[in-house]
């Protein structure tokens, strides 16, 4: 099957469509939790339940979106998705009952794994191989505005209307982001059978599985923790709900000079980078209980950090594996990375009430060193893997 040639506008289009996606899903309840639960007397992890059952149906429906990749075509996928945001967004604005809430919330993790990064990048990969690195580092340009975006409008809407108007425009946000996606070419995946057992046929294979299966588990429940909360620690440290602009001034930042890296930078190096800082990161935000210009530096910081570990997930398997297994190889391995995104805005509400944000954080700190751990093993692996295939390169 002939490659299409890339439209102009696509990477524009499919930045924005994961702007608004993440915005109205994901990053929503950091800024409605407390007007909903000041309006319904729901408590903050009753609410974020919500957020952490979508995030287990996105694990139950991760192994089946090859399948429709392959029957449907990555356009309509994604937009399948995409609108299925946006109506649950509608649900939620109707629901009265946590029972309707948390039903909302259900239909909003089929939708968001369906049209959140994750697909869209294995519909890149099936488009461009390994090209699609650049234009993953492109849209995820974009998308990481999400929380600089929808924090800031989402409390100025706040001001304006009721939380349930509010998720009406988020709605109609949805249907936008829908129509920006047609820009996408529909190309389905090519029909490829694997074993039975996708995580590895060979041990070297098996074992890069299982430790980027680890990696991105323990790297998403963190980032997805804290980048979930960070409304309360930018409150807790005494400082205006706008710095978290610096969130989203990090994410594209650091994305942006990953772009201009380009091929000089392959992505295990940029695993290791980002692995290596977070403890260091971490370290600076648990020091702004004593120096409060140290939360400015922890927002900017990690948001550099959290824009990373989105391009680590997407373009690592590309190194790992072959590019035309990534949609099914990532179809299974990130099955625990999206379980402990279920997990981690509920046990970081807990972790919050139960320790402080502070407390939170030095239990975060801790995480960040097994994650470097985990990155160590991977670059190690990788690195022994390179050895005899220069030895072959080289030889007479």
């Amino acid at each position: 099957m002939k490659t299409p040639a890339v439209p102009r506008l696509l990477s524009l289009a499919a930045g924005s469509n994961q702007l608004i996606n993440w915005g109205i899903s994901f990053y929503m309840p950091g800024t409605f939790a407390r007007t909903i639960a000041t309006d319904t007397g729901w408590s903050s992890p009753m609410i974020y339940l919500g957020l952490t059952l979508a995030m287990l149906v996105m694990a139950a429906v991760s192994p089946f979106v090859a399948r429709l990749l392959t029957h449907f075509g990555g356009q309509r996928v994604v937009m399948c998705g995409t609108l299925l945001i946006s109506v649950s967004c509608l649900i939620m604005a109707e629901s009265h009952s946590l029972a309707g809430w948390y039903c909302a919330w259900l239909l909003a993790g089929v939708g968001m794994r369906l049209s959140l990064y994750d697909a869209l990048f294995a519909s890149l990969v099936n488009l461009y191989g390994q090209n699609a690195r650049r234009m993953i580092s492109r849209v995820t340009l974009a998308g990481g505005l999400a929380s600089a975006v929808f924090w800031p409008l989402g409390a100025a809407l706040l001001t304006l209307m009721s939380w349930r108007e509010a998720l009406l425009i988020y709605a109609l946000f949805g249907l936008v982001s829908a129509a920006l996606i047609r820009v996408l070419p529909n190309q389905t995946l090519a029909v490829r059978t694997l074993p039975k057992n996708p995580v590895a046929t060979r041990p070297h294979d098996r074992l890069n599985a299982w430790l980027y299966a680890a990696f991105i588990a323990l790297i998403t429940f963190v980032s997805n923790g804290t980048s979930t909360h960070l409304p309360e620690f930018i409150a807790n440290a005494g400082l205006p709900v706008a710095i978290g602009m610096l969130w989203g001034i990090g994410q594209p930042g650091a994305r942006l000079l990953d772009v201009m890296a380009g091929a000089k930078l392959t992505p295990t190096q940029l695993m290791l980078i980002t692995a290596l800082a977070m403890p260091l990161c971490f370290l600076l935000g648990i020091s702004s209980s004593v120096y409060i210009e140290s939360a400015a530096g922890f927002v900017l910081g990690y948001g550099a950090i959290n824009g990373l570990v989105t391009i680590v997930k997407a373009t690592l398997p590309l190194e790992l594996f072959a590019p035309e297994d990534y949609a099914q190889r990532t179809g299974v391995l990130l099955i625990p990375a999206q379980l402990m995104a279920a997990i981690s805005p509920f046990a970081y509400a807990g972790l919050n009430k139960a320790l402080g944000v502070i407390g939170s954080m030095w239990v975060s700190w801790g995480l960040t060193l097994i994650i470097g751990g985990l990155a160590a093993g991977i670059a190690v692996k990788q690195k022994q893997q390179s050895l005899p295939a220069r030895a072959k390169s080289t030889a007479p």
